[in-house]
């Protein structure tokens, strides 16, 4: 009896150590049977233009020899009309090659993109490859027209340029504050997103130093071209409390 049990037990750890070594299989170095490079995208820091450069991030596995990625037009990339494996191949053979090492990560900036970009990263090993995208709006902005601003805050502004890309739905006021001091905007039926939402004005307060603003919920009206953007104005000292700033297009 007892060596039926001591049977059982042995059987029962036997499972146990086969069942972690199945769960393990894919994580340690040499047991990766698939290359892959996961992709995440972050958004760029000092010294980059969030509207048009791109940061990404590869983190391999332990089966990856080599990595590439292409950065293209979203509409070129779909006029080639290939499988993802045949692009695939077309990103080895024309893309650029990430300087990565197995089970590590490299990151990746891509600058100056201008349109809808697709970023397709391939990691290979061998004959064998694998591919993940990204996508990318590179904000693509033209002379709109003009338009009348008055601030709540710092008076009547007046006649402003406003400019817009088609990519993102977005408008911008480049300089409006001050030069070099503005904001960007897109419109959602009445709702409308600020970029970025909290931002300095570039006016500074004789006592306080630097005044910001940032959006507590603005609206659009379509009927009238009108974007009406509530701003809580602060300095360093505490805040001026919320006002509005208000555009209305003239095209």
């Amino acid at each position: 009896m007892k060596k039926y049990i001591k049977s059982l037990l042995l059987l029962a750890l036997a499972a146990v150590v086969f069942t972690g070594c199945k769960e393990e299989y894919g994580t340690e170095p040499g047991n990766d049977g698939t290359p892959v490079g996961t992709v995440y995208q972050y958004k760029v820091g000092d010294g980059y233009n969030a509207d048009n450069d791109c940061l990404f991030r590869v983190a391999t596995n332990a089966a990856v020899s080599e990595v590439y990625y292409l950065a293209e037009l979203k509409s070129a990339k779909e006029a080639r009309k290939m499988t993802e494996g045949e692009y695939a191949d077309y990103v080895v053979a024309n893309g650029k090659k990430v300087d990565v090492k197995p089970s590590d990560y490299k990151d990746v900036y891509v600058t100056d993109l201008h349109g809808l970009y697709s970023i397709t990263v391939v990691a290979v090993n061998g004959g064998t490859k694998t591919s993940q995208s990204i996508d990318f709006e590179g904000l693509d902005y033209k002379a709109f027209g003009t338009g009348t601003y008055t601030s709540e805050m710092f008076g009547n502004i007046g006649t402003v340029n406003v400019e817009y890309s088609e990519v993102g739905n977005r408008y911008r006021i480049k300089d409006l504050w001050k030069q070099g001091h503005g904001f960007s905007f897109s419109p959602n039926g009445s709702k409308v997103t600020v970029y970025p939402s909290s931002m300095e004005t570039g006016v500074t307060h004789s006592k306080y130093g630097m005044i910001s603003a940032t959006d507590q919920g603005s609206t659009y009206d379509e009927g009238t071209k009108t974007f009406t953007f509530n701003f809580n104005f602060t300095v360093a000292a505490g805040s001026f409390g919320p006002m509005q700033e208000v555009l209305v297009l003239n095209k």
